[in-house]
């Protein structure tokens, strides 16, 4: 499961995503996360997203492609998206896979919080 939440303060799109995750739920989650971001777009906002995949589990092989396809599709290099992942290893995989993207994984809520907010300060690697 995916949810999407635009409740915080400071203009943060919230992702909580669970389970395994289905192609068909990957590409209805990244339709509905780009008619979000293009109306914060139209709207002058930055987007910052704080993508929390904790509760995600193991994907199958395929989703990491479909997920790089996706943020391709999505992502501007001026937006900045912060991942919170269960453990070290995985933050390790995200980071390398994510490289080419404005994108920081983390451990914690708290500092994935502020570096969204810290514009120009690079993500960590």
């Amino acid at each position: 499961m995916i949810e999407r939440d635009l409740t915080d303060a400071d203009g943060i799109i919230t992702v909580t995503s669970t389970n395994r995750w289905t192609e068909a739920e990957l590409n209805a989650h990244f339709d509905a996360l780009r008619a979000i971001i293009a109306q914060k777009r139209q709207a002058g906002e930055q987007i910052r997203v704080l993508s929390d995949v904790t509760g995600a589990g193991e994907q199958d092989a395929g989703t990491g492609a479909l997920i790089l396809a996706q943020f391709r599709r999505t992502y501007r290099p001026e937006d900045r998206v912060a991942m919170l992942t269960a453990n070290e290893n995985v933050k390790m995989v995200v980071r390398a896979m994510l490289q080419d993207f404005n994108i920081a994984a983390f451990s914690s809520r708290l500092p994935a919080e502020m570096w969204l907010m810290a514009d120009g300060l690079p993500p960590p690697r």
